[in-house]
């Protein structure tokens, strides 16, 4: 079901809470970037900003908060890789945060990956805030085709953020009062596009809400999502239990069969699929099976917040 601006708590559980069924909110047609009333307006105007002003005048040091990265690299990538020229940009600068960055940056890439296969390297790490920021200003001196993309901070608690954007990023009405009230995890997500989560399911309900630039989902109901997820890794040979953003679901044969299998042609007739953009809320129940993808494939910045609720 889709619903144009915001909706009340008792037809929200009524007509998606209680039945269990996915809830599309659309912002209003109103500037949703302004719209205190949406989680995220600090943040999306914080992008905003960012594209209205030099990003060279901003301070790093500002944005020391610790948080968790995910970073995908071709195998063999060579010192002419935007990841190569990010890291120099870092270490030719006179700042101490970002020759920090810089030095921290190329440990990690000269690290052995969380995973790998003969053709991707995917990395794990925490870092600061500050890394991101410096990533994006980087972004916006290059062109499209030579911007470091695949830089996602995922799935980082909300608690880890700093304290005027966990004030900002506020628990929407929906998740307080629509069950329980008990709130199981919440989560944000930037990352450099094109971004990407792989096929799985929640063991709480799900409210999604995107902050800036635009992502698809694409779910089904719990059993025929299971079929598909089973069905997948017996063609690999492999069991059918899973763990969420497992380093072998980001990676390798098992992350592209599924991905076929959701966003390939051979996508089932019966999947749903939805378009988010800055401000469009989408309520995943309990067990449904999602994928997300950003529909931006050039490192342009994306940002999203959700909460698991009950």
């Amino acid at each position: 079901k889709q619903i144009q601006g915001q909706v009340n708590v008792a037809d929200f559980r009524r007509d998606a809470f209680e039945p269990e069924k996915p809830m599309l909110i659309k912002a209003p047609k109103t500037d949703s970037l302004t719209s205190p009333s949406f989680p995220g307006h600090s943040l999306r105007k914080w992008f905003k900003e960012y594209q209205q002003t030099d990003a060279s005048d901003w301070d790093l040091s500002l944005f020391h908060d610790v948080v968790p990265y995910e970073l995908l690299l071709p195998t063999n990538h060579t010192v002419d890789h935007p990841v190569h020229h990010f890291i120099s940009h870092l270490s030719s600068s006179k700042e101490s945060v970002q020759l920090g960055l810089g030095q921290f940056l190329q440990t990690q890439v000269n690290s052995p990956p969380a995973h790998g296969t003969s053709s991707e390297q995917f990395f794990r790490f925490e870092a600061p805030l500050a890394l991101m920021v410096a990533a994006i200003k980087f972004n916006d001196t290059r062109m499209a085709a030579s911007r470091l993309k695949q830089l996602y901070i995922a799935q980082a608690p909300l608690n880890m953020l700093p304290g005027e954007l966990q004030r900002d990023l506020f628990t929407p009405e929906l998740v307080l009062a629509a069950g329980k009230g008990d709130i199981y995890d919440s989560s944000v997500w930037i990352g450099l596009e094109p971004t990407f989560t792989p096929w799985h399911r929640d063991p709480n309900p799900n409210l999604f809400h995107q902050l800036w630039s635009r992502k698809e989902v694409r779910l089904l109901p719990p059993q025929r999502g299971a079929q598909i997820f089973r069905q997948t890794r017996a063609e690999l040979g492999m069991p059918g239990d899973y763990r969420i953003r497992g380093s072998e679901m980001m990676v390798g044969a098992e992350r592209q069969a599924l991905f076929e299998a959701i966003w390939g042609e051979g996508a089932p007739d019966d999947i749903l699929s939805a378009s988010l953009g800055p401000g469009d809320a989408l309520f995943v129940p309990k067990g449904w099976w999602h994928s997300v993808r950003s529909e931006g494939q050039f490192g342009e910045p994306n940002a999203s917040v959700n909460w698991w609720f009950r």
